[in-house]
């Protein structure tokens, strides 16, 4: 039985700097590499839109993870690279929708870039080491507690959710936007997936 569907949002609020104080080098010469990659003009015309009016939205958040300027623009650079690369697939999102996809990129690629400055390593999940159902719809549950208990899991395992069962992008679509293979991406929403039904258990019992 598939769930209700639970909107969520990963629009956090950063408290570090505020878009209005952030100054991006090269705005036009990036631009410009972005929408070669995009085929139809229409579409480019809508990626130079959204670009215009969330790149310092996405300055910002990454600003807010790394710290340092000109980390923050090397990451801003890569996730609008990434977007480009699968604009044409997402471009009809709703713009609330598509602003979250967006920030979800640039996080994934902030994070990304933290784990090899601190030379830490990606935790990876096989199929041994994860015992989860094969079914692909969210737990069974009532919508007001499937949004509470998503509200509790690592941003990483919301965001794949979100990507996943909000979005509906299938592996290779969710594989791009965060960089990784497609199995990775399978095997990171059977984990969000066990994490998630962990929770909603936990909150039962304690009811």
């Amino acid at each position: 039985m598939r769930s209700e569907k639970v909107p969520l949002h990963f629009l956090a609020p950063c408290d570090k700097i505020k878009p209005d104080d952030i100054r991006i080098e090269g705005c036009d010469e990036m631009l410009s590499a972005y929408m070669a990659l995009i085929d139809s003009e229409p579409v480019r015309r809508e990626f130079e839109k959204f670009y215009n009016e969330n790149r310092r939205l996405g300055m910002s958040k990454a600003y807010s993870l790394l710290g340092n300027i000109q980390m923050a623009e090397d990451a801003l650079s890569e996730a609008f690279f990434r977007l480009a690369k699968c604009f044409q697939k997402v471009h009809n999102l709703p713009s609330h929708k598509l602003q979250s996809y967006f920030v979800i990129i640039v996080r994934n690629v902030s994070v990304d870039m933290l784990r090899r400055e601190n030379r830490t390593e990606e935790i990876s999940f096989s199929e041994e080491t994860i015992a989860v159902p094969q079914t692909e719809d969210l737990p069974d549950s009532d919508s007001c507690e499937l949004a509470h208990c998503i509200s509790l899991l690592a941003d990483t395992d919301s965001e794949i959710l979100y990507l996943r069962f909000e979005l509906e992008l299938d592996y290779d679509g969710i594989a791009r936007t965060l960089g990784i293979s497609a199995d990775a991406a399978r095997q990171r929403i059977r984990h969000a997936r066990q994490k998630l039904s962990e929770l909603l258990e936990e909150e039962r019992r304690n009811e």
